[in-house]
């Protein structure tokens, strides 16, 4: 009986030991079922919703502006991409902007994925300055952009509107040439590029010269200012007390007040002159851009109707670019090849040669100017006329393996694509030479090249803007050798981008100057009370004020 009992408790021990060992099993078993689990759910998760693009560390509220702080954004995009990739997420304020800054990021972003990346960000300056957002700029994605696109590439920059009007590009080099030949001192060829550039999109665009001319000019130089810089009330959207505290609303609404005059003076003659003209056959009447954007406001076929600030948006987008961007283009090639003397005396021969025995130059010359031709490009790479590229995500995607949200901005930094020491050999040297022969083109196809942007927001002005900019230079070769004044080394000329106004301030201040002393000699005999009132108009345009009572 004792042993019976005694094989019993250890049956029962045994039995006690298997029982707590097979539950621990399962136990275990579970827990390492879970784990499993767990880890396929989140590997699932993952894929499903890939993680954002690593960026710089931000501070509360200002996010990563002490990055950016003291620097031209695009040379500090490009700085901070060397640590954080080719696609980044920088916060500035409380707008979050993916900052695409490869080759392989450019083509996802403008090719690849272009009907998602096709809206433009709503911006401060262009709900202002550019008429609600009306103009092919700035106007989102969707039937009014698309129709503008259609109307800027079959009507008002046309292939054939661009060759017929290769007529008055050529007389307005041919003035700047007369102009620069009769200087007896060193020239300011800033100043002189950027009238006869506005001078032939004037004429181009409205049928003439303006008379606006040199308010144009400062205001242009004043919008290409504002849109360069990074407004707090863009920043903090939900903080709309920004716009009065930082003065931008104010200044916004003084630039537009200047063009509305402007723009308005030459719609109004347009309208006269559209009344004298009705009943006559389209053949008989030289129909200019402002004319084709009238007749078209009056046709009913359009899907969206266009509205007269279209029209001056539309306007604005012309003349601002045809005058700004061509004039820089030009400037910047001068200044490369002067500080590379040896470039130019090889273009100016290739010009020489070409053109032997030719009284002028004629825009079909320019065919046979292949070295002309190859620094353009080149000083097109080192200096975009659009730095940072802006568009917005439409709906969430994924780029390279990174999530990107609906609503997040994202800039393509050209400049630093257009530098980049994997596409280009010497990548910061001036080297035309290595264009020859190759095929990289203006028009968005090669992705470590983009002058101009790529994909649905291209640039529809570039044919334009480089008939100017080819002929003007060839002219500026063929006439004239040029070296810097007072002595000064090649390598000592300064070719660091501005950022400001300053300048702009100056020039504003220089002219309304000028002003004013015609005003103050023309009031103490006035023979021309009406010529005395668009003096004081014009000082108005520049933003200022005046009154008869200050010369008393």
């Amino acid at each position: 009986m004792a042993n019976v009992l005694a094989n019993s408790q250890v049956f029962c021990v045994i039995s006690m030991d298997h029982l707590l060992l097979a539950s621990v099993s399962i136990v275990v078993a579970t827990m390492l079922f879970l784990i499993i689990f767990i880890k396929k759910v989140f590997s699932k998760s993952e894929a499903q919703y890939p993680r954002p693009p690593p960026g710089p560390w931000r501070l509360p509220i200002i996010g990563c502006m002490h990055h950016l702080a003291g620097q031209i954004p695009f040379r500090a995009f490009r700085r901070l991409s060397l640590t954080y990739g080719p696609l980044m997420l920088v916060r500035i304020g409380r707008v979050d902007f993916a900052v695409a800054s490869s080759r392989e990021t450019a083509q996802e972003i403008l090719k690849n994925q272009d009907p998602n990346f096709a809206a433009r960000p709503e911006l401060v300056v262009g709900d202002i300055v550019f008429y609600g957002c009306s103009d092919v700029i700035f106007s989102p994605f969707g039937p009014y952009w698309k129709q503008l696109r259609y109307i800027c590439f079959m009507e008002l920059l046309r292939t054939k509107r661009i060759r017929s009007s290769a007529s008055i590009r050529e007389e307005e080099t041919l003035y700047l040439i007369r102009d620069i030949s009769t200087a007896t001192q060193p020239i300011n060829l800033r100043q002189k590029l950027l009238r006869m550039s506005n001078a032939a999109i004037s004429r181009v665009a409205i049928g003439s010269r303006s008379k606006h001319q040199e308010t144009f000019i400062l205001v242009a130089r004043e919008v290409i200012d504002v849109l360069g810089g990074f407004y707090a009330a863009d920043m903090f959207p939900s903080l709309k007390i920004l716009h009065v505290l930082s003065g931008a609303k104010f200044k916004l609404h003084r630039i537009r007040r200047r063009l509305d005059k402007i723009l308005d003076d030459i719609v109004k003659e347009h309208e006269v002159k559209a009344k004298m003209n009705k009943g006559r056959e389209v053949a008989e009447v030289e129909e200019d851009i402002v004319d084709a954007l009238l007749r078209l406001k009056d046709e009913s076929e359009l899907e969206v109707p266009m509205t007269m600030d279209g029209i001056k948006a539309v306007m604005l987008d012309m003349l601002l670019g045809g005058t700004e961007n061509s004039s820089a283009v030009i400037e910047w090639a001068m200044s490369e090849l002067m500080r590379n003397p040896k470039i130019m005396e090889k273009a100016q021969k290739e010009v020489m040669e070409e053109l032997k025995g030719k009284n002028r130059i004629q825009e079909t010359d320019i065919v046979e100017l292949n070295y002309l031709k190859s620094i353009v490009k080149e000083t097109l790479r080192l200096h975009p006329p659009v730095s940072l590229i802006p568009r917005m995500c439409r709906k969430t995607c994924e780029v390279l393996g990174y999530e990107i949200e609906a609503g997040t901005r994202v800039l393509v930094n050209a400049w630093a694509i257009n530098r980049d020491p994997e596409y280009w050999e010497e990548a910061e040297s001036f080297m035309p030479e290595r264009f020859e022969g190759k095929s990289v083109d203006f028009k968005g196809g090669n992705f470590e090249y983009l002058p101009f942007g790529a994909g649905r927001r291209i640039c529809p002005g570039t044919e334009f803007g480089l008939a100017t900019v080819h002929l003007s230079l060839a002219q500026l070769l063929l006439y004239f050798d040029w070296k810097l004044p007072d002595g000064k080394k090649p390598e000592e000329l300064d070719m660091s981008e501005t950022y400001g106004v300053t300048e702009c301030d100056t020039r504003i201040k220089e002219r309304a100057a000028e002003l004013m002393e015609q005003i103050r000699s023309m009031s103490k005999d006035p023979t021309d009370i009406l010529q005395t009132m668009n003096l004081v108009d014009s000082i108005q345009l520049l933003g200022l004020d005046y009154h008869f009572e200050k010369d008393k």
